[in-house]
């Protein structure tokens, strides 16, 4: 078995009933969800569970949501782990995350699509759960109350390079964009809602086998979100980003950030920079990654990836999943290098 790339969700694979069941049976599933209640002082984990959905889908609570209950499926698998394999956890002062686990068990890459790279800095240790949640609180704060305001959709069945071409013969510079190249024929757009809705229009008659609209109350990696920039930097300095435990590859860049000064940065500009999400899996796997663990509510990471990389795909959501990767971890703790 070759490396692991453990991957986290972004907004948009946020569902009611989502870490229920993780919460019931995982002792550091529910520790994580009730400091999330701490943290934010309103009721996350019933909201997750319960819905309504309104209220999940909108950008404030959506983020913190997706985000713990990400951490909070993957403090379950660690656990789970750990017990099966007997493993203690020193230095309980540790940020959560990947340094939990046994070192044969550490993936050699983390990384996020989209809102999900924050969960990743969570799981490589730069930032602490409740650091991050405070940090996308804020995010998702800022966006809702003072960054641009328009719409995304999925554009299913053509490339990246023909969208942006469709765009730019259909709409004015700036007022739609290729947000997410998720993959061979896959990609998201983002912009204002009438663009959007225009353009859509437009790849439909074009060759697109199917537009989907985006449960998404905002824009993201959309230039003119870019104007909350400034306040989100300035409430980062307010935060400890430290060096990662794993490479945590960038969303923007598709490379590892290179060190935790550089990251505030990269997440600024990751408000109005494109998702190279395709670029992101091929380095992943073309560097040994042959495992891609995908940890969060749902399928929607491993589905875009499997379209990219020929590798296995782990889907880890509630402890009958977790069970499932359980004998496929153990393999790998078998054959772990020294």
């Amino acid at each position: 078995m070759g490396d692991l790339a453990f991957v986290f969700p972004g907004q948009g694979s946020q569902i009611v009933g989502m870490g229920r069941a993780v919460y019931e049976s995982s002792a550091r599933a529910r520790e994580t969800f009730d400091e999330a209640n701490r943290t934010l002082g309103y009721d996350l984990a019933k909201l997750c569970f319960e819905g309504p959905a309104e209220r999940l889908d909108d950008t404030t609570y959506a983020q913190p949501a997706v985000l713990a209950t990400s951490i909070a499926i993957l403090e379950a698998l660690i656990e789970t782990v750990n017990e099966k394999l007997g493993h203690r956890v020193t230095g309980g002062g540790e940020p959560r995350g990947v340094a939990s686990l046994p070192v044969g068990l550490r993936p050699r890459f983390v990384a996020g699509h989209s809102l999900g790279e924050f969960t990743a800095l969570v799981a490589g240790g730069v930032l602490t759960f409740q650091e991050a949640l405070r940090l996308v609180a804020e995010r998702g704060h800022l966006a809702a109350s003072r960054g641009a305001k328009g719409a995304m959709a999925a554009i299913i069945g053509m490339p990246a390079d023909e969208v942006d071409r469709v765009i730019n013969e259909t709409l004015p510079l700036g007022s739609a964009v290729v947000a997410n190249d998720n993959g061979p024929s896959q990609v998201t757009i983002a912009g204002d809602r009438e663009s959007v809705a225009r353009v859509s229009e437009v790849l439909a008659r074009s060759g697109a086998r199917k537009v989907v609209q985006l449960r998404i109350s905002a824009p993201f990696h959309f230039p003119d979100m870019g104007r909350i920039g400034p306040d989100l930097a300035a409430f980062m300095r307010t935060l400890h980003f430290r060096e990662p435990v794993v490479p945590i590859v960038a969303n923007i860049s598709a490379l590892p950030h290179a060190s935790a000064s550089v990251i505030p940065d990269a997440l600024v500009r990751h408000l109005s920079q494109r998702v190279e999400w395709l670029r992101s899996v091929r380095y992943m796997a073309e560097r040994g990654a042959s495992t891609f663990v995908e940890i969060g509510a749902g399928q929607v990471v491993n589905g875009l990836v499997k379209r990219i990389a020929d590798v296995k795909l782990l889907n880890v959501s509630d402890p009958l999943s977790i069970s499932g990767a359980l004998g496929a971890l153990r393999e790998r703790a078998a054959g772990a290098r020294p």
